[in-house]
């Protein structure tokens, strides 16, 4: 399968997230329960994400091949090869593939404001996005903290790409690019930065994105560009530090329910409302918005600094200890496990009873992080289903029948 533009700066992203929390340690910028859930969240998006992705490149594959202008009408090919060519005379430098990656980066920037927008605008798009926005903090581990479908609707988004002729390889460098830029504008020790303010997005565009303050909702969703919010009308000025999160607090370390909890809701909106027309509209309308029967629309609340308390439950010493070491140690036999399946090491069927298993850890592990009571006994079954996991892996490679 190989490893992706985004798997080679994976390294590089948590340096950087250990450089941020040592300089921001004064001004708080972490807080440990939050960050294990922002990467906790970000290895479930990488597990998950395998399978989305192959099928998702695969249907886009299928669509270039069969339904292209290139195919259907006989349309040119795009350039496709580097920018620079090293020839009998030295480095060249060649204006027309140049020209065309600018073209293709510009265009999977565009698709994704609209798609970045319609997230957030679309009550069944928002429950695909709504995990990065959870984070009541504001930091590089946030950047990491993805929804396991996002991929699903925002690859469906980009396959007009593959109707004029992108290869696959070519978008997913320039997704790559795009996605590798929003890492490192998720901090809040960056100011604002002169010019670059017109034109690109920055640490203060998304800080106010990422504001859950009535003045700052569904602003600012440009990926490397603030200019299509510029002139398309939802851009917003930082004028003061936001406050970060949901409008209703999540209230779970557990990143499952992260991924899982605006899907419930939408269930239960569905359920109650009273014709099929506000049924559909419950999905397609704004989330905040609901039928006149259920009172509605919902009113998104003033957040008052003083008041606001952020979800953090308390925990014993020697249970934070123990739920920081077994995150690590599940977040190393996650990375063990992609590396391996990513290099054709292991079967589908390997990484994916190993990778439910990891999955599982991580809610037993959220669990532990709000003190819940039946927190133990759920870790209890997950030590105890060690042995099990690896009888299977014995039985499976037919060492129990060689003993």
């Amino acid at each position: 399968m190989g490893e992706s533009l985004i798997d080679a700066a994976v390294p590089f992203f948590l340096i950087l997230i250990l450089v941020e929390s040592f300089v921001g340690k004064k001004r708080k910028v972490y807080r440990w329960n939050d960050t294990i859930t922002d990467l906790g969240t970000g290895i479930l998006f990488s597990l998950t994400g395998v399978f989305v992705t192959v099928a998702a490149l695969w249907v886009y594959e299928v669509t270039r091949t069969h339904f292209s202008l290139q195919s259907l009408f006989g349309v040119p090919e795009i350039p496709t090869g580097s920018p620079f060519h090293k020839g009998a005379n030295g480095w060249e430098f060649l204006p027309k593939e140049a020209f065309s990656w600018l073209i293709v980066l510009l265009a999977v920037d565009f698709i994704y404001y609209w798609f970045h927008r319609a997230t957030h605008e679309i009550h069944f798009l928002w429950a695909c996005h709504v995990t990065h926005h959870s984070s009541e903090e504001f930091n590089l581990s946030v950047a990491l903290r993805q929804c396991s479908f996002q991929r699903i609707f925002e690859y469906a988004f980009n396959l007009p790409l593959a109707l004029a002729g992108v290869p696959w390889w070519m978008f997913l460098v320039c997704h790559g690019i795009l996605k590798i830029y929003q890492f490192w504008v998720h901090t809040r020790l960056i100011g604002k930065l002169g010019w670059m303010e017109k034109y690109l997005l920055t640490p203060s565009h998304h800080r106010v994105h990422h504001g859950k303050d009535p003045e700052y909702l569904d602003r600012n969703h440009g990926g490397i560009l603030i200019l299509w919010d510029k002139w398309f009308g939802t851009f917003a000025e930082e004028k003061q530090e936001p406050n970060y999160g949901l409008t209703t607090q999540l209230g779970t370390f557990d990143p499952i329910s992260a991924n899982l909890h605006v899907y419930a809701e939408l269930w239960r909106l569905t359920g109650q409302a009273a014709s099929w027309k506000d049924k559909i509209f419950v999905l397609f309308k704004k989330p905040d918005w609901r039928p006149d029967s259920m009172g509605g629309p919902r009113k998104i609340p003033q957040v008052n600094r003083e008041t606001l308390r952020k979800f953090d439950p308390p925990l014993s010493k020697w249970r934070k200890i123990y739920s920081i070491l077994q995150f690590v140690l599940s977040a190393i036999a996650a990375v063990i496990l992609l590396k391996l399946f990513k290099q054709d090491a292991i079967s589908a069927e390997y990484f994916s009873v190993v990778g439910a298993w990891i999955i599982f850890s991580f809610y037993c592990i959220g669990l532990l992080l709000e003190g819940r009571k039946n927190a133990l006994a759920w870790e209890g079954v997950r030590l105890l289903s060690v042995p099990f996991l690896l009888g299977y892996f014995l039985f499976r490679s037919g060492i129990l029948f060689r003993v």
